[in-house]
């Protein structure tokens, strides 16, 4: 009994010593421990010995300061010092934990399963993943395609599912190779069959290019053509769209087997050409947006994938080579009428004037001849100046209507935009034309002139223009126009020459609209009747009009 009681003694003592752990840590003995306390380089863990563990931050599976007070951990002893050295015992997580994680690996690629990781870095040739924060393996680049539309920083926040395609346990390292495109691949084949084209799909914008939008829609990357992204041909996508922006669309097209999708956003609305001739009919008036201006017209816009012509003729009534710069600018909204639709070729045109009305209409109505109106200059030529009176409204005023005196550029008395008022001398609706006065405001300076200058009055005359039957001058003296008949010309005589003549015929007669005098330089010295331009300086060469070119070009005629 005692021999017995010995016994049962002993083995209870040895019971006693394993439950409570009390024996020495040897080495490779796996432990399992309770954190004490956590630093930045090591933890502190209770083993069930005489003294405390050490797993330094190299032998942890996490950082340090992720293990909390009383977080059980499995580890293996890898260096025990006695008290004479300290009594310090070093443990492993990692060690423990490897061994058992390889074994995984190598499971996963038998049964084709994939495995769970995070990348630390990118290295020359692809990246490195840590599996479960203790074995390495390597990510070639080649296999990381998926990888290419994921940023930096949330690239190594995450963790990604592998493929093993290689393992081999080394004493030197294991060569543990990853592929992330062979699982995806399986996944986008797999997302692909389970997509029916003409169905609805979400996705998440994650770039924009010249030529379509590239949306996730989950995984993998699906592509909106630029032609399907609105009925509108000219949309700007970087306007339309915003990275990371959610916009859904209809499957068009997809390719199992080269990992396509195509979707189209424009299809979730009816294409407005199929109902065009309903919605707007020709000769109906809408509003529409300026989006382009051209020398034959402009282009605008009624509708979201409908644009059309206005032609130059169809914008103004009156005279259409303008520079519709000058009328019209991008964006402008303005009022066209449908006046053509092709419904098969998708094109439509427009007409502005034709929603204005003609103005010539009933002209005569609200203008008459002999009316004083006022006008603005629109152009200035060599022959006159073109005046508008109203919106397409505009008339002319010939050179000889601009002054009584001698005008020998309008563009010395008028500017484009200039205000001024003018007499309407004729009206004709079916020319669409209006001539115009603004020297008939004016008091006549030739009804004084006939009463002073008789036959035989000396005069100084400048050749401004030779005609067949004659020469056309400025008579300095008073400013008008003369003529010296073509049988009195002198040898050598051009443009520009000043002489001494004598008043032959003056000729006034405002009913008949008449205002003539011829000159005539007989019975003068021979050397009187060319004088060098310098001794002439002090003639008057202020502007001046009359009406003599008109009576030449009337004798020509005859």
């Amino acid at each position: 009994m005692e021999n017995g009681e010995a016994i049962n003694g002993k083995n209870e003592f040895e019971e006693y010593l394993e439950n409570e752990n009390l024996g020495m840590p040897t080495v490779g003995e796996v432990r399992k421990c309770t954190v004490v306390s956590s630093g930045t380089e090591y933890v502190i863990v209770d083993l069930g010995a005489k003294t405390e563990g050490i797993i330094t931050k190299k032998e942890l599976v996490k950082e340090p300061q992720d293990y909390k007070s009383g977080d059980v951990i499995e580890a293996v002893v890898i260096n025990y010092r006695g008290e004479e050295e300290g009594a310090r015992t070093y443990l492993s997580e990692k060690r423990y934990l490897v061994p058992k994680i390889l074994e995984e690996i190598k499971k996963s690629m038998e049964e084709k399963k994939p495995i769970k990781g995070r990348i630390i870095k990118k290295v020359r040739g692809g990246y490195t993943v840590e599996i479960q924060g203790t074995v390495s393996a390597f990510l070639p680049g080649s296999q990381a395609s998926y990888l290419n539309n994921i940023s930096n920083d949330e690239l190594l926040k995450k963790e990604f599912e592998f493929e093993v395609i290689n393992f081999e346990e080394r004493n030197n390292g294991n060569n543990i190779v990853l592929s992330m495109d062979a699982l995806v691949n399986k996944e986008v084949e797999k997302f692909l069959q389970s997509v029916n084209v003409g169905e609805k799909i979400k996705g998440v914008v994650k770039d924009i290019t010249n030529f379509g939008v590239f949306i996730d829609v989950g995984p993998m990357i699906a592509l909106i053509p630029r032609s399907e992204i609105s009925w509108d041909r000219n949309v700007n996508l970087k306007e339309k769209f915003k990275i990371g922006e959610k916009v859904e669309g209809i499957v068009i097209s997809k390719d199992v087997q080269n990992k396509k999708m195509s979707v189209s956003v424009k299809r979730l609305t009816e294409d407005p050409w199929e109902k065009i001739e309903e919605k707007y009919p020709v000769g109906s008036v809408v509003d529409a947006t300026v989006t382009g201006i051209a020398p034959y017209g402009i282009f605008v816009k009624i509708d979201d994938g409908i644009k059309g012509l206005v032609r130059a003729e169809n914008i103004f009534w009156g005279n259409t080579k303008r520079n519709l710069r000058d009328y019209f600018h991008e964006n402008d909204q303005i009022k066209v009428e449908v006046t053509e639709i092709d419904k098969n070729k998708r094109r439509i045109s427009f007409s502005v004037k034709d929603v204005k009305g003609d103005p010539w209409n009933n002209i005569e109505e609200k203008y008459h001849v002999g009316d004083t109106v006022k006008a603005k200059v629109e152009k200035v030529l060599d022959t006159g100046i073109i005046l508008g009176i109203e919106d397409e409204i505009s008339g002319f005023a010939h050179v000889s209507e601009l002054s009584w005196n001698f005008v020998k550029n309008p563009s010395d008395l008028f500017r484009k935009n200039q205000e001024v008022e003018v007499k309407i001398l004729d009206i004709s609706p079916e020319k669409r034309r209006m001539k115009l006065s603004v020297k008939r405001l004016q008091k006549d300076p030739w009804e004084e002139l006939s009463k002073t200058v008789k036959i035989g009055t000396p005069v100084d005359c400048e050749v401004v223009n030779l005609k067949n039957s004659g020469a056309i001058l400025r008579v300095v003296n008073y400013n008008v126009e003369g003529f010296l008949p073509k049988s009195q010309f002198y040898d050598g005589i051009k443009v520009g020459d000043l002489f001494k003549a004598k008043v032959h015929k003056v000729s006034y007669n405002p009913d008949l609209d008449e205002r003539d005098m011829v000159v005539t330089i007989k019975d003068l010295p021979d050397n009187s009747k060319k004088e060098d331009h310098k001794e002439e300086a002090n003639f008057n060469q202020g502007p001046m009009r009359t009406t003599i070119e008109e009576m030449v070009n009337r004798k020509g005629e005859k």
